[in-house]
């Protein structure tokens, strides 16, 4: 497919998700439900790399998602659709500008695994940001009962942080098959339980930078060790 067709389609999954958001938010779905989910689809961006022939077009895609975002606090009070996005998916405990490190991420570890050399790293980081911390998040809030809390981040569940364990070793898995880096079992374990340790310690809203950071710096040491 060619790049230029490519920036429509992710365009329009990109439109598509956020009315999504909308649509469910207006059919009653909590916030922090629509906010995860949100979290969670993003996960198909770095799924698509293969398919671009150049990188520039898909680094240009994540860094217009992003400046899309943060404007939208900008235009809310002019704009009703931007007004609705930002109650859709922003209160009830989670600000606007986590959505902005989310989206941030998404571009910076764009650009870093597409420009530089293997991407694997940094969609390793991507997927253990939107399925680990995504899933673990919405599990969390609803089956979470035994509760703990670092005295600078938000109060975490130990359900939740099982799921992003797994969930982002799933991720790292995933990523190492999908980009053609083995791993081995330990190596998988270690990437999710470092992806569950920065979410536990992140600041508010930091985890969306500091959980594909972590992973991307382990996957990255582990790619150049080389695998077994």
């Amino acid at each position: 497919m060619h790049d230029g067709l490519l920036v429509l389609v992710w365009a329009v999954i990109f439109a598509g998700g956020l009315a999504v958001c909308l649509w469910l938010a207006g059919r009653g779905l909590p916030r922090t439900s629509v906010r995860d989910l949100l979290h969670v689809g993003a996960g198909v961006w770095p799924l698509g790399w293969g398919m671009w022939h150049s990188p520039w077009p898909p680094v240009a895609v994540a860094l217009t998602g992003c400046a899309l975002l943060v404007a939208v606090p900008v235009l809310a009070p002019r704009l009703e659709s931007a007004r609705a996005l930002e109650r859709a998916v922003s209160g009830d405990g989670e600000a606007w500008s986590g959505l902005v490190l989310y989206a941030f991420s998404a571009a910076a570890w764009t650009a870093v695994g597409l420009l530089g050399g293997s991407p694997f790293p940094a969609a390793a980081g991507l997927l253990a940001l939107a399925l680990g911390d995504g899933l673990g998040g919405l599990v969390g809030r609803r089956w979470g009962r035994l509760h703990y809390r670092v005295p600078w981040a938000k109060t975490k569940s130990v359900t939740g942080s099982v799921v992003v364990f797994v969930c982002a070793a799933f991720a790292t898995d995933l990523a190492g098959g999908l980009f053609g880096v083995p791993l081995d079992g330990g190596r998988v374990l270690l990437a999710g339980l470092v992806a569950a340790v920065a979410e536990a310690l992140a600041p508010r809203a930091t985890d969306n930078v500091l959980v594909p950071l972590a992973v991307w710096l382990v996957t990255g040491g582990l790619e150049r060790a080389g695998a077994p």
